[in-house]
């Protein structure tokens, strides 16, 4: 079993694990914007600076009120899946608006055109917005927003003590890149969920509450709230095995190869 090991992951050949004592905090002044801070697991100055196509993992933080003013992207679909409260996002350069609320997935795609875009928590709460970033391919001409409203997605039990939400997946056509499918599970206290990745895929996760262990063939990993696992996409189709230590909730995606996973 191969491994690396340094002071942010944890890297085995079919499973890396990302502790969040160790990811970087991007404040309010990195942002320049009062009221945001990001925690990015994955980033080009990350030791894992991409897994597939997924480029950035952010957990994105809003105060009330707060946000990030108007600033350009271009060639990117950008996941926001709101965790708590809401989010609002604004494209001035092509005059598109939207609404995410809790348990939205918003699906802003820059395209070949890019948007210049805010977001901002508009509640008198706080907000929290789990965000991947990827290549939207093939290039749509023009910048788009989308989202996948709560009360939408379907639930389905798919597995004994395992409810899923099954936000976006394979073929529904909402997603414009290498993520495949999005999804939301609630576990028991050991209940075990196991799904597959198919050839030239890999996956990630997100401990959203409670504890897990994630097993890919001989490889496994334990973490808590806020832990992140990568499945590096691999030439071989693999099972993920998740099994709940305690009561968990786990968010999920699939995607492509993209240029595999990247170290720094």
């Amino acid at each position: 079993m191969a491994e690396h090991a340094s002071s942010e992951a944890l890297v085995h050949e079919h499973l890396v694990h990302l502790d969040p004592a160790e990811y970087h905090e991007i404040t309010p002044e990195d942002f320049n914007a009062p009221g945001l801070r990001s925690f990015e697991s994955v980033g080009p100055d990350r030791e894992v600076r991409a897994s597939g196509p997924v480029l950035m993992i952010h957990d994105g933080r809003f105060d009330v009120g707060r946000g990030i003013g108007h600033h350009p992207h271009q060639g990117m679909e950008r996941l926001f899946y709101i965790l708590d409260g809401a989010v609002d996002h604004d494209d001035a350069l092509n005059s598109i608006t939207g609404h995410m609320g809790t348990g939205d997935l918003g699906i802003l795609t820059e395209g070949r055109r890019g948007m210049i875009h805010q977001e901002w928590n508009p509640t008198d709460g706080p907000a929290r917005a789990f965000i991947l970033v990827y290549p939207n391919e093939p290039l749509a001409p023009s910048a788009a927003f989308d989202a996948v409203r709560d009360d939408d997605a379907p639930r389905v039990t798919e597995a004994e003590g395992v409810i899923t939400k099954q936000v976006a997946k394979r073929g529904d056509g909402r997603l414009h890149g290498e993520v495949y499918e999005f999804a939301d599970s609630i576990l028991d206290a050991g209940a075990q969920l196991t799904f597959p990745v198919d050839a030239d895929e890999g996956a990630l996760l997100f401990v959203v509450e409670g504890q897990v262990e994630v097993g890919v063939g001989d490889d496994s990993a334990t973490g808590d709230v806020d832990h992140t696992f990568l499945v590096p996409p691999a030439a071989a189709p693999r099972e993920v095995g998740v099994t709940a230590l305690t009561r968990a909730r786990v968010l999920r995606a699939v995607h492509g190869s993209g240029d595999g996973l990247q170290l720094r």
